[in-house]
């Protein structure tokens, strides 16, 4: 397995990225009903310009990409108290056929939060799709929660009225 590099996005790599979504897209909708929808130009140039988008990279290969959020308070609420990073978008390229994608972002993550004085990591994925939940759990992610989120601006569009899973990693900062 290829030990992927982790670098923040730019907006030269907004073409690839908008491929990688597709790629993501494509998939969920061979798996069923639930999918992400196009998360658009602005958005995904914002969150470039945020620092917020990454790319893992074996080698000069784009393996996929995910996002990275400080506070999450519309999923989270109360239990968003500053102490977490919370990953999203995880997607996978088409043409990357390696594994390790899941586990060089977790790392990576790891890592950065250790380094920001975080306590651990959280993320949330469809609530009926209990194989992304398993995999996860796999990880060491723990399903704390569930909550269906009301039509908000804030939030993409596929969010809405959709069951999620809230999942958490219990990772006690050292010493």
């Amino acid at each position: 397995m290829p030990e992927l590099s982790i670098k923040p996005a730019t907006v030269e790599d907004l073409g690839r990225i908008r491929d990688v979504y597709a790629d993501a897209r494509a998939l969920q909708r061979s798996l069923g009903p639930l999918q992400w929808l196009d998360f658009g130009e602005e958005s995904t140039l914002a969150q470039i310009h945020a620092g917020e988008l990454y790319l893992a990279l074996d080698g000069d290969t784009l393996a996929g990409v995910f996002t990275v959020a400080y506070e999450d308070p519309l999923l989270w609420g109360e239990r968003d108290r500053g102490e977490h990073i919370y990953l999203h978008r995880i997607a996978r390229s088409a043409s990357f056929t390696g594994g390790g994608l899941v586990a060089a972002v977790i790392r990576w993550a790891r890592a950065h939060r250790r380094a920001i004085g975080r306590r651990g990591l959280r993320m949330d994925t469809w609530a009926e799709n209990q194989t992304l939940v398993e995999f996860y759990g796999r990880f060491g992610f723990e399903l704390v929660g569930h909550v269906t989120p009301d039509a908000d601006p804030r939030l993409p569009p596929h969010y809405y009225g959709t069951k999620l899973a809230l999942l958490e990693e219990r990772a006690e900062l050292p010493g």
